[in-house]
């Protein structure tokens, strides 16, 4: 079953350490096609590391993302 668009995703893979990120990075899905999902990974500050278009055996759901309130400003 396709995971749902905006999930949060763990990379099973170190194929894309060049692209700065490696297995057990997070990232969320931000579009879904019918061969893979377009994630992109994200420094806490929210700038992004890597947009990549990754295959449904590169990821796996990841747990529940609590996005930090560090950075904020109210």
């Amino acid at each position: 079953m396709p995971l749902p668009e905006f999930s949060a995703v763990r990379l099973k893979t170190d194929q894309y350490l060049s692209e700065g990120v490696g297995r057990g990075s997070i990232g969320f899905i931000l579009d879904r096609e019918d061969t893979g999902y377009f994630v992109e990974f994200s420094r806490p500050d929210g700038t992004t590391i890597a947009l990549l278009f990754l295959e449904p055996s590169d990821v796996e759901p990841a747990p529940e993302v609590m996005p930090s309130s560090e950075h904020l400003t109210v």
